[in-house]
């Protein structure tokens, strides 16, 4: 085992030892935020991974959030090419409406109807070695195949963000109106290969989401929260994309 690997285990076992743990915030993500904070991370978006080269990836036992893999904003053609997107084929915020947003899940398999007007679907072109947004009229007719990604943008970040993972689940319960965590159980996985990803992508087991939408709240009220392509995948499919070296389980509930 890597040493900085048991770095991460052995605070894994002293943080799980500790039982119930509150939650250090109100927000989503809460349970990997609080388990950052017993770590002594301050919480991040950066490019790189959180701990000595491994990152970490938490949810609670029941959760059925699929697990967050990046994100990533598109190449071309234009800068930034999700303005122009949302431009074209959005559709006016409920709230603010002076804003266009867009919320919509992308797949390589299928077409996403978009405002009632269009599809969307992606394509691997591996001749121009890109990831392609198609945009189709709801005859489904081509419109265009403009925006894209890279591939290599998309290996760059896999390979530097995602070469080593720690995937930590936590029961959660609640007590005087305060959320609190156990963590139990933590697997660490290794990417199996850049390829085993487009694989998986091409075969719809990655979602993809392009996202676009308007602050509600706080200081980002009426801003544009984030504007780029959010990839996931199933917690059931994880051993599809990674090979498991490590596994230790702290699986005994106790009652707060």
């Amino acid at each position: 085992m890597h040493e900085n690997s048991k770095k991460l285990i052995d605070e894994f076992y002293r943080i799980s030892q500790k039982g119930w743990i509150k939650s250090t915030s109100k927000s989503f993500g809460s349970v990997g935020l609080t388990f950052e904070k017993e770590l002594g991370k301050s919480p991040d978006s950066l490019y790189f991974p959180d701990y000595y080269g491994i990152e970490i990836k938490c949810t609670t036992h029941y959760s059925k959030y699929p697990l967050y893999l990046f994100t990533i904003a598109f190449d071309g053609p234009t800068f930034p090419e999700i303005d122009r997107i949302i431009e074209k084929y959005g559709y006016y915020d409920k709230d603010f409406k002076d804003k266009k947003v867009l919320f919509e899940k992308l797949s390589c398999t299928s077409k996403t109807v978009v405002n009632d007007k269009y599809k969307f679907k992606l394509e691997i072109d591996y001749d121009e070695e890109k990831l392609f947004l198609c945009v189709y009229n709801i005859y489904d007719e081509l419109i265009e195949r403009k925006s894209f990604v890279y591939l290599d943008s998309i290996k760059n970040h896999i390979m530097l963000k995602l070469n080593k993972i720690a995937l930590i689940k936590a029961f959660k319960n609640k007590k005087d109106g305060a959320e609190y965590f156990r963590y139990y159980k933590m697997d660490i996985y290794l990417l199996k290969s850049f390829e085993t990803f487009l694989k998986l992508l091409e075969e719809g087991k990655i979602d993809v989401s392009l996202i676009a939408r308007i602050g509600k709240s706080g200081n980002g009220k009426g801003k544009y929260a984030n504007k780029n392509l959010v990839f996931n995948m199933k917690k059931e499919n994880i051993d599809m994309l990674f090979e498991k070296v490590f596994s230790s389980d702290f699986d005994s509930f106790t009652i707060l």
